[in-house]
């Protein structure tokens, strides 16, 4: 990639967003210039059974430590990046003896132990979720993960000084002071989000004294400055300032330009979520949807999310069996297949929300490719009209991620659901709104809105073509009736 030039002296902000399966990282000047850029790949630890799933806390950080000196190579005074601050896929649990080292390694939101082992979290569902702002649905994320170790493994769990996800302790081993953002905390399920505390009532049925936990505060805030240690490690400037983040979609909203009611951010990887800013948080209720603070602390919009879950995964998984090339190359050939395939893929359907294994009944990989694309535009056109009906509507798309690279399928989603669609930022959207929170918290930007309007930004649009939404619509009306 070639990366803008900037000159000494120039403020500079880096975001990062750590990903499920890659942590990615960008340099960023106030104006949006890219300065340097960077991704690794992260791994998870799974046991046989798939239950359990977890990662190192200390190998994560050794990552993000060495992507940070990667892209400070391209920074000739490295004093020059004022801040760091960060997005993440939280919901990741930890415990910390004493000394603040790990006891266990971090449980991935996608660990099911507590499902598995039926643990009895002894709440209500909903009273958790009026208070949380997510649906108690599953048994997955820190709450249940916390109540499996202190049922499971009781004799680690009494150990415990220190409950926290992997977010807060990374803030901590880079400036040595404790904190959590509110959107970050949603996905910890022990916040009350309204009352912007820790629900006293769960850390209690946690055995949890409320100094075990991170203080609590806004996205964008100074926690603190790079420690000595932390520069050693990372190149940073002891001076750069370390800015509370939040959960990565919120961030890539910000990193989109998605601020006002009517947007809706696509945000594709391991699950596909749709974001929505929204005024008013019990609407959001109604419909089940994911709740995060967004920018209603400062008096702007909530944000409701609905999550295709492991969608992503889905599609993967079904690309290994249908396309024999190297990781990083099926994803070419997976678009130039559905290239060649027509609108409808001959009949064929995919749900790659319902379906790993592929039944092709004879279709040919051309069709197969259009259809995986199609089924998952299917299934967010689908939830689109499920929340338009109910008074959440969405005026436009962006979308981010992996799939919003491709030459084909911002025009099948486009196409499918009818809306004009934008993409903006493209895999970077995470680290970008990560970046605009760093400059939020030094000063440089006001708020969001401020530091979209500064960034030099090209958006390409993609319109619906009539004729093929047409032929999308009935197609999509007569899948009802099967």
């Amino acid at each position: 990639m070639k990366y803008s030039s900037i000159n000494n002296g120039v403020p500079l902000l880096m975001g990062l967003d750590l990903g499920t399966s890659a942590i990615k990282g960008i340099i960023m000047s106030a104006s949006g210039d890219i300065v340097a850029q960077e991704k690794k790949a992260t791994k998870l630890l799974r046991s046989k059974d798939g239950n359990r799933v977890e990662f190192c806390a200390e190998e994560q950080y050794r990552i993000i430590c060495e992507l940070i000196r990667s892209m400070l190579k391209n920074v000739p005074d490295k004093r020059s990046v004022k801040a760091i601050c960060m997005a993440a896929a939280s919901g990741n649990a930890l415990l910390l003896d004493k000394e603040m080292k790990p006891l266990t390694k971090v449980a991935s939101w996608l660990d099911r132990r507590a499902i598995e082992d039926d643990i009895d979290l002894k709440i209500d569902p909903q009273k958790v979720y009026g208070s949380a702002g997510w649906p108690l649905n599953s048994k997955w994320f820190p709450l249940a993960q916390f109540a499996w170790q202190k049922q499971k493994n009781a004799d680690v769990y009494s150990q415990a000084k220190r409950f926290c996800m992997d977010t807060d302790y990374l803030l901590f081993r880079l400036c040595g002071k404790w904190g959590m953002d509110y959107s970050t905390a949603t996905t910890f399920f022990l916040q009350d989000q309204k009352k912007l505390e820790w629900n006293k009532d769960l850390i209690a049925e946690l055995g949890m004294p409320e100094t075990s936990l991170s203080q609590l505060m806004s996205s964008g805030t100074v926690l603190g400055s790079i420690s000595k240690k932390a520069s050693e490690q990372t190149s940073l400037s002891e001076d750069a300032k370390v800015i509370t983040g939040s959960f990565d979609h919120p961030s890539a909203a910000r990193g989109a330009g998605v601020l006002a009611s009517g947007d809706l951010l696509l945000s594709c990887g391991t699950s596909w979520v749709g974001f929505y800013p929204i005024e008013n948080r019990e609407k959001a209720l109604s419909q089940n949807m994911l709740i995060d603070p967004f920018l209603s602390p400062g008096g702007g919009p909530w944000g409701g999310m609905f999550s295709l879950a492991c969608i992503g995964e889905n599609i993967n998984e079904m690309l290994k069996q249908l396309i024999d090339a190297p990781e990083s190359e099926r994803h070419k050939t997976f678009d130039a297949l559905a290239a060649k395939a027509p609108p409808g893929a001959n009949g064929l359907r995919i749900n790659p929300l319902k379906d790993k294994r592929l039944e092709l009944m004879g279709a040919c990989k051309e069709d197969a490719c259009r259809a995986i694309m199609e089924g998952a535009a299917f299934c967010m056109r689908e939830k689109i009209e499920e929340l338009s009906s109910a008074g959440i509507k969405a005026n436009n798309i962006t979308m981010a991620g992996g799939p919003s690279q491709s030459p084909v399928w911002p025009q099948i989603l486009a196409d499918i659901t009818g809306l004009e669609l934008k993409l903006f930022n493209g895999q970077n959207a995470g680290a970008a709104g990560a970046a605009i929170l760093a400059g939020i918290g030094t000063g440089i930007f006001k708020n969001e809105t401020e530091a979209f309007t500064n960034i030099k930004r090209e958006i390409k649009v993609v319109l619906p073509d009539k004729g093929t939404c047409e032929k999308y619509d009935y197609l999509f009306e007569a899948s009802k009736n099967v």
